[in-house]
């Protein structure tokens, strides 16, 4: 894992915070309808508190700025963003059978690549296949790689 900047950091953190919804609601555990600032914030703190005692990230801290923009962009427009994700899977891949955290690695960077054309595409497409390296195998982090690379081309022109 290669996570060497807060906002790399931030990008984990929403992905885990993102897969932690997901279990949830499929586990009929908690299923949240909305979010405010401060469910968010208490489980900002408590992925920082996880992450920062992890000696590869000892001297980083989550960017709660970014961290609540992506967290928030894909909880309010999750059925929005699965959509137009589905538009660029193979017909034999669906979301509802991928693993979660794949889904949201995906949901996070279609955000980036959508709405935020300050941040490089290179940098987006690296991000998120280091963050997939994290939890997955080659095959997976090629899969993401593959699916960012054609969303990129329809949301980027520096192609």
């Amino acid at each position: 894992m290669n996570i060497s900047s807060n906002k790399s950091l931030s990008r984990l953190a929403a992905v885990q915070t993102l897969f932690q919804f997901d279990f949830n609601e499929k586990m009929k555990l908690e299923e949240l309808k909305s979010i405010n600032d401060m469910q968010i914030s208490e489980i900002y703190e408590t992925i920082k508190n996880i992450n920062n005692s992890m000696v590869e990230f000892k001297n980083l801290k989550i960017d709660k700025n970014w961290f609540l923009v992506l967290v928030n962009a894909v909880f309010n427009n999750k059925n929005i963003i699965d959509a137009s994700l589905s538009n660029f899977l193979e017909s034999d891949w669906s979301l509802e059978r991928m693993d979660p955290t794949l889904t949201n690695i995906l949901r996070c960077a279609f955000i980036e690549f959508k709405n935020y054309s300050n941040i490089p595409t290179k940098v987006v497409i690296n991000e998120y296949t280091n963050i997939a390296s994290s939890f997955f195998n080659k095959p997976e982090v090629s899969f993401v790689n593959g699916v960012l690379d054609k969303v990129s081309h329809k949301y980027r022109s520096e192609n």
